[in-house]
């Protein structure tokens, strides 16, 4: 087979995580008020607009995340294996909670060797306990004023797996109507930005930015994206200008996003689109170059890559530094913080990451999706093709190692 189309999955991959990479600059600099003063940045609308954009990094999370996630499990739905719910639900509940748990055992250890801890036990305890089961969002709603305030920026992993769910259970269930499918995350789509629209100017704002159902549209929209993606064939040569102006555009949206009444309005919708166009432009057609040099490059997918422990350790290593360091200058407590998570980042890295991905690479994990005679075959044809490759004749190698690379090219 051609190489080209793997390339370009590469490709792919590559700005994925370079947009993430965008995302988690921008959310570690909305919470860098724990660091610095703030007086100065938010006065201009330039650097507001770097300094204050947690939620549209959060945005980007969400809709490239869940624009990933449901090409994965329609693709999986259409295999000759089927979709399980329960293996890929454990898959996503393993892949978010590895790293997180670490953490939270981290948070635990500090609570009881850091005397200058002044968070009740008891606190700490519910805390954690609502985070590791994913009702954090739900939790903060009604104990915001008693809750670990390090710990807040973990209600997005939360509303992440629930959201998750909905979406497994409607992929699943219309498996064999795609049409189906579209419509009815359409219209899911639809029915949370009416009441998303509502809440916001009916409720608190801070029991707003914490709904589930206020904060859905963005992975909603990826989701939408992902099912509607089959049907858009026909405008493949448009996809590389929907691309480029789609990413163009997010530079006028972010600065339109800077406060939270603004996302909530038209602003924050028309993110949601324009992140939409972006995914479905890189994945209807060879990604164009600027896109590539952009985003396809250097530390920006770096920062993707590793995102879920940056985003994780940077909050509450935030808090410990500045409870710590109150006689330093920012400048330094901001080094400080920053070494400190990416040690942190790279520990976690070595201890939690790299065995979950092994985990989750595991044979195993064939067997559970496909049943036993489909892991049985799989293991079989990887043996046959390690022979062929092996046969001293030669007269096998050449077709069974290109049925071999061909048969797993999708993967």
């Amino acid at each position: 087979m051609s190489p080209a189309p793997a390339d370009a999955g590469m490709r792919r991959i590559a700005v994925f995580d370079g947009i993430r990479g965008v995302a988690i600059v921008l959310v570690v600099l909305s919470h860098g008020w724990a660091l610095w003063p703030t007086g100065s940045i938010v006065s201009h609308r330039l650097t507001a607009a770097l300094f204050r954009s947690g939620n549209y990094g959060v945005s980007i999370f969400f809709v490239v995340g869940a624009f990933v996630a449901t090409r994965a499990l329609i693709r999986t739905a259409s295999s000759p294996s089927g979709l399980r719910p329960g293996v890929a639900f454990t898959r996503r509940f393993i892949r978010l909670s590895g790293q997180l748990y670490f953490l939270l055992a981290v948070v635990l250890a500090a609570s009881v060797f850091d005397l200058s801890d002044r968070t009740p036990d008891r606190v700490t305890r519910s805390s954690v306990l609502h985070v590791a089961t994913y009702t954090w969002n739900w939790y903060l709603q009604t104990h915001s004023a008693t809750a670990r305030s390090d710990l807040g920026h973990l209600w997005y992993l939360s509303v992440d797996l629930q959201v998750f769910v909905l979406i497994l259970a409607l992929v699943y269930l219309l498996r064999r109507h795609p049409l189906g499918l579209v419509v009815a995350l359409g219209l899911a789509l639809a029915a949370c930005v009416w009441w998303r629209t509502d809440v916001a100017g009916t409720e608190l704002l801070y029991q707003s930015l914490l709904r589930t159902t206020v904060r859905m549209d963005a992975p909603l929209t990826g989701a939408f994206a992902a099912a509607l993606l089959p049907y858009l064939t026909g405008l493949a040569r448009y996809a590389r200008p929907m691309a480029t102006v789609s990413l163009l555009a997010l530079l006028p949206l972010l600065h339109f996003n800077v406060s939270n009444d603004a996302y909530f309005s038209w602003t924050g919708l028309t993110l949601d689109l324009a992140l939409a166009v972006f995914v479905l432009g890189c994945s209807l057609a060879p990604i164009p170059r600027l896109v590539t040099m952009v985003l396809g490059r250097g530390p920006l997918t770096y920062l993707g890559r590793e995102s879920l422990a940056i985003y994780l350790w940077h909050y509450p290593v935030f808090f410990f530094v500045a409870h710590h360091t109150l006689d330093w200058r920012w400048q330094a407590r901001t080094v400080a913080a920053l070494l400190l998570v990416a040690v942190l980042v790279a520990v976690s890295n070595v201890l939690v990451e790299r065995q979950v991905r092994r985990a989750l690479a595991s044979d195993v994990w064939a067997r559970l999706r496909g049943g036993y005679p489909a892991y049985v075959a799989e293991r079989l044809r990887r043996r046959r093709v390690r022979h062929s490759e092996q046969d001293p004749a030669g007269r096998l190698t050449s077709s069974g190692a290109a049925t071999g690379r061909s048969g797993s090219a999708p993967g």
